[in-house]
């Protein structure tokens, strides 16, 4: 039972009245934020958990096709639901901690504006549903990491008194009482000195601004991008972002983070107001002083992170290899009806089995790093795959059978047609690709499976190995593809390259060095007369990974042949009036010839944006600047309401460039 009695009261709220018929009490309260349209918190009471319809009907009434932003508080006696804030289909969060319901609802309402405080809801929101409230990991740390390993640190206990002082602190106070010295280098950044050791740039934002946006005081740059050509140029490591008692911190190392994806969008988040008391050593082993010392706190974390990150990334290579991609060319080889292939056959059973693999990825990792509106749209993640991945993990830890059927292969085409076409109802705008199209004339493998079916005894098989996986404490869960770098999908890649499909001619065996050979006498049957099975070119069921370039010679090739080759380019734009370097800047191209894993472009796409992110912050274009705008606007309209609140930092418009 929770005690809602006082929540907001001393704000002086107006009188409110839910509509009838959706079993909230005929009294309610009505909060108003700032500014033109500003964001309404409304408050409802409710004598048991209300019904999810109950909450968009009644937000619906209330927004009624305003400008005005909404955001529906539900209390009851076992917490409270949230509903809003805008879009045709609001995200709907509930059993939530009362408490933590009413510290974000004062962040919403102290907001300069609507568009600030959708801004806010849309990083706080998904995370008080999280095992951290408050926090939001964008690829910086691996989630397991957070939830788990720190919190058996033998300084947790400690960093939670020390982090004490930080209560109610923002902006410099918060940083002060974080243990750093502010030194100020110039009108917009700061040092922050760790006694006689310069730790991290910082930059502090006005409550009206926002770290991916544009604005004159940065020089047209976003905050972020500032920020970290700063970072550079005083060979700082890391960046650091307050706005009130909001703290960022992003790595200056294009190479940092376990599932990064350019340096302005990884990134680990605080709203400090958000965290529960139990929550406080977050604060001091992420962000203090003491945390960014070399070997502190926050690079354990980091190493940590990387390690986890790792393991993860080789047991998913192996469950794909050894499990995932063998189910489903056995489904699709019986669904297609092929009893006895053929060596073409079984190649188009390959292919078709690795689109579906593809798509099940692409989706995957998509929603985890919020390129599909998983926390944003409450229609979408009911029919998502994180969805269908935490109730996978529910019925591996109880051990439920397999249903009859085919819902889950029916449920997956809806979300691979969803992506294809777009689906405003959803939030999903039309992928640009061949990769879900069914059109013969786009991509024979897709319209090959549009004409199937996966039972779920197959399909569901696939999905529990894809998609679920133990934890070190021995618990199912839904994998963290966040944790997982673009890199590491690569060297998936490069492993099914070198595989193939085969049909066993009699009973085969897997011998030490895992490759398979006709079973002897007494031997383990690995795969039996007649069945399909997945093995690389000498035979063995593991990949050999001869197309990975390691990690030094990738970083050698681009130190040696992009970063010269972008010396020039630059040089030759420095030598052109503005006009003639807005019109040349894009002019510049890299190419891997022998692409394997595709490891080389990946390092190469954020050598070149961290170099033109750099020249922009000290020569402004306004061509680029106005190439920049107009993909931003294409991206918006294109997104409409399914993001709204959502900014798009300079950054990931010039890796899309």
């Amino acid at each position: 039972m929770t005690d809602d009695s006082g929540f907001l009261t001393d704000l002086a709220p107006r009188p409110w009245s839910p509509p009838v018929g959706h079993g909230f009490a005929a009294a309610g309260l009505l909060f108003v934020g700032t500014g033109a349209n500003a964001i309404e918190v409304v408050t409802a009471r409710a004598s048991a958990p209300p019904r999810r319809t109950a909450l968009l009907e009644t937000w619906k009434a209330r927004r009624g096709g305003r400008a005005a932003p909404v955001l529906l508080v539900a209390l009851h006696p076992d917490g409270a639901a949230l509903c809003g804030a805008s879009g045709e289909e609001p995200p709907v969060h509930t059993g939530m901690d009362v408490a933590s319901v009413e510290r974000l609802c004062r962040e919403v309402l102290r907001q300069p504006d609507r568009h600030a405080a959708l801004r806010f809801l849309s990083q706080a929101l998904p995370s008080l549903e999280n095992a951290l409230p408050g926090i939001a990991n964008e690829g910086l740390l691996a989630l397991h990491e957070l939830q788990h390993g720190v919190r058996k640190r033998e300084d947790w206990a400690a960093a939670g008194r020390k982090a004490a002082a930080t209560i109610g602190k923002r902006d410099r106070d918060l940083l002060t009482a974080l243990g750093f010295r502010i030194e100020q280098i110039d009108n917009l950044t700061y040092r922050l000195r760790d006694g006689d050791r310069s730790a991290a740039l910082a930059v502090m934002l006005r409550e009206d601004e926002s770290p991916e946006s544009g604005n004159e005081r940065f020089n047209r740059l976003s905050p972020i991008s500032y920020a970290l050509k700063k970072a550079d140029d005083e060979n700082l490591p890391w960046a650091v972002l307050t706005q009130g008692s909001r703290l960022r911190l992003y790595a200056a190392d294009v190479d940092a983070g376990v599932g990064r994806r350019g340096r302005t969008e990884t990134y680990i988040e605080c709203q400090t107001p958000l965290l529960a008391e139990k929550q406080l050593p977050y604060l001091w082993l992420l962000y203090s002083a003491e945390a960014l010392r070399p070997g502190g706190s926050l690079g354990q974390i980091l190493k940590d992170s990387q390690r986890f990150s790792g393991d993860l990334a080789e047991r998913l290579r192996e469950r794909i290899y050894d499990h995932v991609v063998p189910a489903l060319a056995r489904g699709i080889a019986a669904a297609r009806d092929v009893a006895d292939p053929s060596p073409e056959e079984l190649a188009r059973t390959h292919e078709m089995a690795l689109t579906v693999l593809f798509r099940l990825l692409f989706i995957a990792y998509a929603e985890d790093r919020d390129l599909l509106p998983y926390r944003t749209n409450d229609a979408y993640r009911r029919r998502s795959l994180k969805q269908k991945a935490q109730e996978l993990a529910r019925c591996v830890a109880a051990k439920t059978p397999v249903a009859e059927g085919e819902i889950h292969w029916q449920e997956a085409v809806m979300l691979w047609r969803a992506v294809a076409a777009g689906n405003s109802e959803w939030g999903v705008p039309a992928y640009d690709g061949g990769l879900f199209s069914d059109d013969p004339d786009v991509s024979a493998n897709g319209a090959a499976l549009a004409a199937i079916a996966l039972p779920n005894r197959i399909f569901e098989d696939a999905l529990r190995h894809l998609l679920v996986i133990e934890t070190p404490e021995s618990v199912p869960g839904p994998v963290d593809f966040r944790s997982l770098g673009v890199r590491e999908f690569g060297t998936i890649y490069e492993g099914l390259l070198e595989s193939e499909l085969a049909l066993a001619t009699t009973d085969l065996a897997l011998g030490k060095n895992g490759t398979y050979a006709p079973a002897r006498a007494g031997q383990a049957v690995a795969v039996a007369k007649g069945g399909i099975y997945l093995h690389n070119r000498s035979g063995a069921r593991k990949s050999s990974g001869s197309y990975y370039t390691k990690p030094f010679a990738v970083e050698h090739l681009l130190d040696g042949a992009l970063e010269p080759a972008l010396d020039d380019h630059f040089a030759r734009l420095d030598g052109m009036d503005e006009t003639g370097a807005a019109e040349a800047f894009f002019d510049f191209r890299a190419a891997d010839i022998a692409m394997g894993s595709g490891h080389f472009l990946i390092g190469a796409i954020d050598r070149i944006e961290k170099r033109m992110a750099g020249y922009l912050a000290g020569r402004s274009l306004a061509g680029v600047g106005l190439e920049l705008a107009a993909l931003r606007v294409a991206a918006a309209k294109t997104l409409k309401d399914g993001r709204a609140g959502v900014e798009i930092e300079d950054g990931q418009l010039l890796r899309r460039l």
